[in-house]
């Protein structure tokens, strides 16, 4: 008996053990299969779409309303673990029924019976749960605002008490049906108790009274008694149940992203070698859930080696324009051509290898330097050119007042990482796209490129970057019209379309919209100017 014991828990330990193993190795290739279908998409607008959102999270959903995760893994060693209980309910049939076949029979019957009534009530409260994930996700994402990124803002504001109470009520509004169903379900659980009751009487009962009427040898009383316990073990929800159903459903939203059809984009025409002719032609698009266009029938050519400058007011489009340029989303209608083949049928990813993109919210990886740099063109890591760029961004100090030069981490949540300022986190930013028109990228997309500098640093770009970008096309969009005085051509959107168009002398004499904003700008910085001479 000490050695059956002995053999018992030893083989319990490598079960646990092995379990965990298969459960992680499982949910580890869901999640990777997830990641892949992020990435392989072209564009963003399934990415961001509340669809693509809600089946992502409830994938890799990690039980905040429940307690319960969504694991594969979990799934499956349930279901071997329900298998086993299965088999056993069955062996303890067979026994039980060399007494009584009838007892046998009713007890797994009454038990299977409760176990799917049960199930399918309880298993009801997830799907309650996944009719608001939407609700789940703010929910976590308010959390982490509170905790991470609008720490300053909770601190210097005092917005622990609206952070607290905002967390509270929609953690209410969003798992208070989930909890309420849940009380439901147990007020509702009375019949099957009763039941069980019932059925357990009659497990006890029943071998009880053929040993006192002499049927029945009291030796073997509790043999019937523990195979009818063992049959109606199989009643019980386990939490193997549960396992099960929260992996399904996190299975099932996996598989609906992989159903999704992806956009072709690896394949097509081969892009052009040099700086090629770009056209929209009557170009419509909106974003998913606005009621207007952005872009209303935009009819544009932009010359190989041009520098085009974009202004508007804010919604005009010129944002928009860089994205759908970049194949992040398509036009509703109308068409973007280059060198007169349609963008939807080139070869994207070698497409993007001809861009040199920078946005506004340009990316801070959690990396050294130089890879901050070198990132825009992966396939070329050079530290004599990153170092290049670096000087022609105006960043040759910041170089040398780093620690560990190039090797610098600047990931700032790190032991030894640096952060830098908006300023100098601009300038690698600059020299990340300077980086990549050094490489061979022979379209320059600037979005605001200098939203984060002063008025002297802004000259100095544009002096030494615009300098540097060789016979690139270069599209600037900016609204400090002073930066875009150089460009070769300046367009002016309103509502999706072209208003103004030209040179910054022929446009200030058209006296348009251009010459007005230009007029505003130029006497505010001067009324400033004056501001600071007097003090």
């Amino acid at each position: 008996m000490a050695g059956l014991l002995f053999v018992d828990h030893t083989v319990w330990l490598v079960l646990q053990a092995v379990q965990t193993m298969v459960a992680r190795r499982i949910d580890g290739d869901l999640r990777a299969r997830v990641r892949l279908q992020a990435t392989r998409l072209p564009g963003l607008d399934w990415l961001e779409s509340p669809e693509f959102q809600d089946r992502a999270a409830q994938a890799v959903d990690v039980g905040m309303g429940l307690g319960w995760d969504r694991s594969a893994g979990g799934a499956a060693t349930g279901q071997l673990r329900l298998t086993f209980r299965m088999l056993s309910a069955l062996a303890a049939t067979a026994l039980l029924a060399t007494f009584s076949a009838a007892l046998a029979i009713g007890l797994l019957a009454v038990s299977l019976a409760l176990r799917a009534s049960v199930r399918r009530e309880w298993i009801g409260i997830v799907d309650r749960l996944d009719a608001d994930t939407a609700g789940q996700r703010y929910h976590n994402y308010l959390s982490e605002q509170a905790v991470f990124f609008a720490a300053k803002d909770v601190r210097l504001f005092g917005l622990s008490p609206w952070f607290a109470g905002r967390f509270r009520a929609l953690g209410m509004g969003t798992y208070g049906p989930v909890w309420r169903q849940l009380l439901a379900v147990l007020r509702r659980q009375w019949w099957a108790a009763t039941l069980t009751v019932a059925a357990a009487g009659a497990a006890l009962g029943l071998p009880a009274a053929a040993v006192l009427t002499g049927s029945l040898d009291g030796a073997r009383l509790i043999t019937y008694v523990l195979a009818a316990w063992g049959v109606m073990a199989i009643s019980a929800m386990g939490l193997e149940a549960y396992d099960i159903e929260h992996g399904r459903r996190a299975i099932a939203a996996a598989d609906d992203l992989a159903a999704h059809p992806v956009a072709a984009g690896s394949a097509g025409h081969p892009v052009p070698a040099a700086a090629p002719t770009i056209r929209f032609e009557d170009v419509v698009f909106t974003y998913p859930g606005a009621t207007r266009p952005v872009l209303d029938g935009l009819t544009l050519t932009i010359r190989p080696g041009e520098t085009v400058a974009l202004v508007g007011t804010n919604g005009a489009g010129k944002t928009t324009l860089v994205k759908l340029l970049g194949g992040l989303y398509r036009p509703e209608s109308g068409r973007i051509t280059i060198d007169g083949v349609d963008l939807a049928t080139l070869d994207l990813p070698a497409w993007r290898r001809r861009l040199a993109v920078l946005f506004q919210d340009f990316v801070h990886y959690p990396a050294d330097l130089r890879e901050n740099v070198a990132y825009a063109a992966p396939e070329r890591i050079d530290d004599a050119a990153v170092r290049t760029a670096l000087e022609q961004a105006g960043g040759a100090a910041l170089l040398a007042g780093l620690p560990s030069g190039l090797d610098t981490s600047l990931w700032n949540e790190g032991t030894d990482g640096t952060d830098l300022s908006g300023g100098q986190w601009q300038r690698v930013a600059l020299a990340r796209a300077l980086f990549a028109v050094a490489a061979g990228r022979h379209v320059l997309l600037l979005d605001e490129p200098t939203a984060h500098l002063d008025v002297r640093a802004e000259a100095q770009f544009h002096e030494a970057v615009m300098s540097n970008v060789g016979d690139a096309t270069t599209i600037l969009v900016s609204h400090r019209l002073s930066t875009v005085r150089s460009a070769d051509r300046i367009i002016l959107l309103r509502d999706g379309r072209v208003a103004e168009e030209g040179s910054h002398a022929a446009l200030l004499g058209l006296g348009g919209d251009y010459a007005r904003f230009f007029t505003l700008q130029a006497e505010a910085f001067t009324a400033n100017a004056t501001t600071e001479g007097v003090r």
